[in-house]
C-alpha cells in the first residue's frame, strides 16, 4: 500500500503542474459569476439596477443614500464577477449601518481590456458626484483581488484630481496590487504553491492589461503614488495568494503617514464565489464594519 499510495500523490503533483488553456481559467471564472444578487440577497433590500453611461450598476436600499454609500468593486481578475460573496459582503454591511450600497458592475476581459474597468468605475462615481448623491453624505470604497486593486488605482488617482470627491475610507480585501505577480511564487502561503492560480491570474492579467505594460500604475497601484490616502482598512488570509503584496502595500501605507487598520487571518478570506466561513472571518468582517461606521459619521 505504501508504494501505491506514493505512486498516487507523485500522479496527484504531476496533473496539479500540468498546463491548462488560458481559456479554462477564464471561462471556468466566468460561470461563477452572478449579475444579480442571490435570493437571500433580494428579499433583505431594495434592489434597484441601472446603466451610468455604459456601466452597469446595481444599488441596495438605494433610498438609504442619504445615510452613507458602501460602494463596492468586485473581484473576478478582471475576467470575472461579481460573485455570491461580494454580494453577501455588501450587504452585511449595508444592514449594519441602515446605509445603501452600490455594486459597480465593472465591463472585464477579453471583451474589454484596460483601461476600461477603470474608466467604467470612474465614470459612476463622476455621475454620481454630479447627481450629488456622493456630495451630501460619506461614503466608502471597498474591493475584493481585482477590484482591491481596482479601489486603490481610483482612490490615488481621486487624491490628485482637483474638484473631485473622496471617500472617506478603502475597505481592501486581498487586493491584486502588482500584475506582474512578482510576488506570488513566494512560500509564505503555508507552503502551498498554487500553481494553476498563479497560471490563472498571469493568463487574466495578459487579458486585460492588452497593450498596457502590466507594471503601469494604473494597473498595479503598488507603483502608484498613493500619498494622502483616506485610512484604509486592509486585509488577507495567510494562504491568499496577495499576501505578501497586501504586507508589503501595508508598509508603503504607512511610509507615507496613511492610517492603516490591518488584519491577516488564518487560511483565505474567501473562497471564490462565496464569502468564506468561520469566527476569524466574521471577527473580519465586524472589523470591517467598525471601521466603515467610523468612516461614515467622520
Amino acid at each position: 500500500m505504501g508504494r501505491i499510495r506514493e505512486v498516487v500523490l507523485i500522479g496527484a503533483r504531476t496533473v496539479r503542474r500540468l498546463p491548462v488553456p488560458a481559456g479554462v481559467y477564464t471561462s471556468s471564472m466566468r460561470e461563477a459569476r452572478r449579475a444579480l444578487p442571490p435570493g437571500a440577497v433580494q428579499k433583505r433590500h431594495a434592489v434597484d439596477v441601472e446603466m451610468i453611461d455604459r456601466t452597469r450598476a446595481v444599488w441596495l436600499d438605494r433610498h438609504r443614500a442619504d445615510r452613507g454609500v458602501i460602494v463596492h468593486l468586485h473581484g473576478g481578475a478582471y475576467v470575472s464577477g461579481p460573485f455570491q460573496g461580494d454580494w453577501e459582503w455588501i450587504s452585511q454591511l449595508a444592514d449594519a449601518h441602515e446605509c445603501a450600497a452600490l455594486m459597480i458592475d465593472y465591463r472585464f476581459a477579453p471583451d474589454h481590456v484596460h483601461p476600461v474597468a477603470l474608466d467604467d468605475a470612474e465614470a459612476v462615481l463622476a455621475a454620481l458626484q454630479e447627481r450629488g448623491t456622493l456630495a451630501g453624505a460619506p461614503w466608502v470604497l471597498t474591493g475584493h483581488n481585482s477590484g482591491g486593486g481596482l479601489a486603490l488605482s481610483i482612490a490615488s488617482r481621486l487624491q490628485h484630481r482637483e474638484g473631485a470627491i473622496r471617500p472617506a475610507g478603502l475597505v481592501l480585501m486581498a487586493p491584486w496590487t502588482d500584475l506582474e505577480l512578482a510576488n506570488t511564487g513566494v512560500t509564505e502561503t503555508a507552503g502551498v504553491d498554487p500553481v494553476h492560480e498563479r497560471r490563472m491570474l498571469r493568463a487574466a492579467a495578459r487579458a486585460y492589461a492588452d497593450r498596457t505594460p502590466v507594471d503601469d500604475p494604473a494597473l498595479s497601484p503598488m507603483n502608484a503614488d498613493l500619498a494622502g490616502l483616506p485610512p484604509v482598512h486592509l486585509s488577507a488570509g495567510t494562504r491568499d495568494i496577495f499576501l505578501t503584496d497586501t504586507r508589503i502595500l501595508r508598509l508603503q501605507l504607512e511610509e507615507l503617514d496613511v492610517e492603516v487598520s490591518y488584519r491577516e487571518v488564518g487560511g483565505r478570506i474567501s473562497m471564490i464565489p462565496w464569502l468564506r466561513k468561520g469566527e476569524d472571518v466574521a471577527r473580519l468582517v465586524r472589523e470591517q464594519s467598525a471601521f466603515i461606521g467610523r468612516a461614515l459619521t467622520r
